[in-house]
């Protein structure tokens, strides 16, 4: 009886009106001059600088951001950021309650539809929003350099943009309330980046490829009228992107009360922490937040855990070597039972290897390929930063200093991403796409995978905790208010890992072998240097 009366209570939108009405009255918003006021104040400010930035975007899209670029990258690139803003859904998603309306609201008779379905309107506006403002941006560059863009061609950029951010937070959504589809959007993330990879290589392969990819998906779709495509094509592809994106959002609205109380839970529970880890400038615990692991592990990891705990106390009687090997074997268990992760830090790695080696004569690509080489490099120090989560668990069930566990736990990754590295350069090699001193440019793009892990390990020391001191500086020195500083602090072993692994290979292409041996000695007496500071063990918070 009981549960027939909730289920009628909370079918009755009359209830939910109540409710907001007694909000409204208890709780007045900002009244009308003052949303007129912030109204203006957005406005003011967004014509400011964007005087003052057109000028200088128009002329640096100008020269990444023509017909024939889009045509190539610009399917690839829409389908990872479909991809991306799906895997959003895993983490947040466009609804997210706060923890006491979970409580209070969606635990109440209340129809879930009703409670759910004006936030989730809100999210798909404002992705597409952001799809119209990225489209804006790119009608910037590809009017640059006296370009000229058809008004209707221009149109459908604009509207075809915003129709995939639409496309992409009804992704989101999906992913958000369904097991099923979280589960299918992580399995989708490789089997997508393969397509976008094929995708490049489709536009540059001639008819019939071309038209394959040119009608491959909504992604394409999208940048049909702005890459050149006929007009009866691009207006075809432009009313299928509309018809799919309609579709899209009369399902996320139509869905809207269908996620369940506890997943809706688990995400509120996920950005509380994460917004308090963010206020202290503590990106690792923000991180952290959004892993909801079950609270007990399965028996198999349990043993695991328990196999781990005595081997570490077994070997501490043990000599140096004997202990350091015992943090390398638990490495390898770790890399042995998450092989998904090893894959995927060995893709990277290899890729940027390949793409180092194909572009040696332009520094700025080689530049973008060593940091792919340190992406997969930090993939695979999560052991690393396990143990920098909890200190005091290794200091408990370790005999060696931290810092000596630090640098046990580079061995394993460093052998991995050089033996990506390694099978890259081998097919660079048998493909001939080896330039000038090709032998010593592969041997120092393999060494730069280790030189990579060093410097993400040094990263990784640093807990992902912004100091204050560090803030308090910033603030007070640097003129854009400590956005130069912070960022700077953020970017900076990327940046040294790009630099140390780019430097000697682009110095051996163009300065002959004696020059880039050189330089790569230097390098490794820098990374030797890392190692020293890593042994010291991780730095004060």
């Amino acid at each position: 009886m009981v549960a027939g009366v909730a289920g009628r209570a909370s079918r009755d939108t009359g209830t939910l009106s109540d409710v907001r009405r007694w909000w409204r009255a208890t709780h007045p918003g900002p009244g009308v001059w003052r949303r007129l006021d912030t109204i203006y104040t957005i406005a003011i400010s967004v014509a400011i600088l964007g005087g003052l930035a057109y000028g200088t975007a128009s002329s640096a899209l100008a020269q990444v951001v023509t017909p024939d670029a889009l045509a190539r990258f610009g399917p690839p690139a829409a389908l990872l950021g479909l991809l991306v803003t799906a895997q959003w859904g895993a983490y947040q998603g466009p609804v997210v309650f706060s923890v006491p309306d979970v409580a209070h609201l969606l635990g109440a008779p209340l129809p879930r539809r009703g409670l759910a379905w004006r936030r989730l309107a809100r999210g798909l506006g404002a992705g597409a929003l952001a799809g119209a403002v990225l489209g804006a941006l790119l009608l910037v560059g590809l009017a640059g350099r006296g370009r000229t863009v058809a008004t209707e061609r221009a149109t459908a950029l604009v509207a075809a943009a915003a129709e995939l951010g639409l496309l992409g937070v009804g992704a989101a959504w999906a992913v958000e309330r369904s097991a099923q589809w979280e589960r299918a959007a992580r399995l989708a993330v490789w089997p997508g980046a393969a397509l976008a990879a094929a995708l490049v290589v489709a536009v540059r392969s001639g008819e019939p490829w071309r038209t394959v990819a040119r009608w491959s998906g909504p992604w394409a779709w999208a940048v049909q009228a702005p890459a050149g495509a006929a007009p009866g094509q691009w207006l075809t592809a432009l009313g299928a992107l509309t018809a799919a994106a309609a579709v899209a959002f009369a399902a996320a609205v139509h869905d809207a009360g269908r996620c369940s109380a506890e997943r809706h839970l688990r995400r509120a529970e996920a950005r509380a922490g994460a917004v308090a880890a963010l206020m202290l400038f503590d990106a690792r615990s923000a991180r952290r937040a959004f892993d909801t692991p079950p609270a007990g592990g399965t028996a198999t990891t349990r043993h695991a855990r328990l196999a781990w705990a005595r081997h570490a106390i077994g070997a501490r009687g043990a000599r140096p070597p004997a202990r350091a090997l015992a943090t390398v074997w638990r490495d390898g268990v770790a890399a042995q039972r998450t092989r998904g992760r090893v894959i995927e830090a060995a893709v990277v790695t290899a890729s940027g290897t390949v793409l180092a080696l194909l572009d040696t004569d332009r520094p700025a690509a080689v530049l973008a390929a060593m940091a792919l080489v340190y992406t997969g490099a930090a993939r695979m120090l999560w052991p690393l930063r396990a143990e920098l989560d909890l200190t005091s668990r290794a200091r408990i069930l370790l005999r060696p200093p931290l810092g000596s566990v630090m640098v046990a736990h580079l061995l394993v990754p460093s052998l991995a991403t050089a033996a990506a590295a390694a099978l890259a350069a081998g097919a660079c090699a048998i493909a001939g796409g080896l330039g000038r001193n090709g032998g010593l440019a592969a041997v120092l793009a393999v060494l730069a995978a280790p030189t990579a892990v060093a410097c993400a390990a040094m990263s990784a020391r640093r807990g992902g905790r912004l100091p204050q001191s560090v803030l308090a500086g910033a603030m007070a020195a640097d003129p854009s208010g400590g956005g130069i500083g912070v960022v700077t602090w953020l970017a900076w072993w990327p940046a040294a890992a790009a630099v140390l692994g780019a430097g000697p290979l682009l110095i051996a292409t163009h300065d002959g072998v004696a020059a880039g041996v050189l330089a790569a000695a230097g390098a490794g007496a820098v990374v030797a240097a890392l190692a020293g500071s890593l042994a010291r063990g991780p730095t004060a918070p």
